[in-house]
């Protein structure tokens, strides 16, 4: 009887110490048609439908904050959807984390921060035209390229940014929904950007060359573009 209470015991704590390793931060499905603790700052931004939309194609910098404590181990997750603009080959659409002193006017940069940003435009960067670019904002009008970035895995370095593979840019997709997975870990600036159209088998490594601020905003942000998101969730991985 006395091993079989060990056994429950140390069963009971591993379960304990599964269960509690990774940490639901936000975990938001735009349910309500409110925008809760959403703090938009230009654009228009709206629940409809039970996801969160930016609706003004014309804004270039467009942006909505939502407080969120992030340092270690992180994982970002959220479904994509276009809606319209971009018709003139010219677009973009991005995520803010680790925020500190967020922008609360319309603003090129966005306080202390690391913007991971999807950018589309054949005409300045020639085939495919888009590029996963990474940029630290300093302040609301200080933000530059990532200047430590390194060539890993399968994504090619190319002055600070990162093609996106030629089979993602196809018009069949534009109505899809996208399902958006990114792992970063603030100690090291390494981190693992999951394969949308198979993030259970596939993701790519990437390294910032280095650690980056822990933070407690995180900002979505559009370039003349309108899109909308659901079943946002920010995860504390340790």
């Amino acid at each position: 009887m006395k091993a079989l209470k060990v056994v429950l015991l140390m069963l009971f704590f591993c379960v304990a110490v599964v269960s509690f390793a990774d940490t639901d931060l936000v975990y938001e499905t735009f349910s309500s048609s409110s925008l809760s603790r959403w703090m938009p700052v230009s654009g228009n931004w709206k629940v409809m439908n039970g996801r969160l939309v930016q609706t003004d194609t014309k804004e270039t910098m467009a942006m909505i904050t939502i407080p969120v404590r992030q340092y270690g181990k992180m994982l970002y997750q959220f479904d994509l959807r276009y809606v319209g603009g971009g018709q003139d080959d010219y677009a973009g659409f991005g995520i803010h984390i680790c925020v500190n002193n967020p922008s609360t006017v319309r603003s090129w940069g966005n306080g202390q921060s690391l913007l991971a940003w999807v950018t589309w435009d054949p005409g300045h960067y020639g085939p495919p035209g888009a590029f996963l670019q990474a940029y630290e904002s300093t302040g609301l009008t200080d933000m530059g390229l990532w200047d430590r970035l390194y060539p890993s895995g399968d994504i090619l370095k190319y002055g600070g940014k990162f093609f996106i593979k030629d089979e993602y840019l196809k018009t069949e997709y534009l109505n899809y929904t996208v399902p958006v997975k990114l792992e970063i870990d603030t100690r090291t600036g390494k981190g693992k950007f999951y394969d949308p159209f198979d993030p259970d088998r596939y993701y790519y490594p990437f390294d910032l060359g280095g650690p980056i601020r822990s933070g407690n905003y995180f900002t979505f942000r559009t370039n003349s573009v309108s899109v909308s998101i659901d079943n946002f969730k920010v995860t504390r991985l340790d």
